[in-house]
């Protein structure tokens, strides 16, 4: 078997194995998406399962009572906001942080503001019917 090496026209006294660009001496960085970030206080994975726990909770919204909607939404709503705004301290220098806030915290966190809004509005209805059958207005 012929082992083949090319070499290149332009450079013709570089090594084979070695490109010739004079670029970035670091060599591409793997992200860690479990490493914690000391300033949001989580990894990456940690926020996305924060943002699913919501998610989780807002499939059985459906069966439950909606005070109990609101506390929960109010729940979700208040820790993924303070992810959001650790999140953007350091969005700058580590851009993973960034999809996380614009493609799932941020969704997320309309989605609960609904749900809450759904909620409320139910609530007022049945506060409404309560007064109506007790004979108040």
């Amino acid at each position: 078997m012929t082992r083949t090496t090319l070499v290149s026209a332009h450079n013709p006294g570089q090594n084979p194995g070695n490109s010739g660009s004079r670029g970035a001496t670091r060599g591409m960085q793997t992200l860690d998406f479990d490493e914690v970030e000391a300033v949001v206080g989580l990894s990456v994975n940690q926020a996305r399962q924060e943002v699913d726990d919501a998610f989780k909770d807002m499939e059985l919204f459906h069966q439950m009572e909606p005070d109990e909607i609101m506390r929960r939404a109010g729940g979700h709503s208040a820790r993924l906001s303070y992810i959001r705004v650790r999140a953007m301290r350091i969005e700058d220098f580590k851009r993973q942080w960034k999809d996380v806030r614009t493609r799932e915290l941020e969704p997320t966190l309309e989605q609960l503001e609904h749900q809450f809004t759904i909620a409320s509005r139910l609530h007022s209805v049945r506060e409404f019917d309560f007064k109506l059958e007790s004979g108040e207005r």
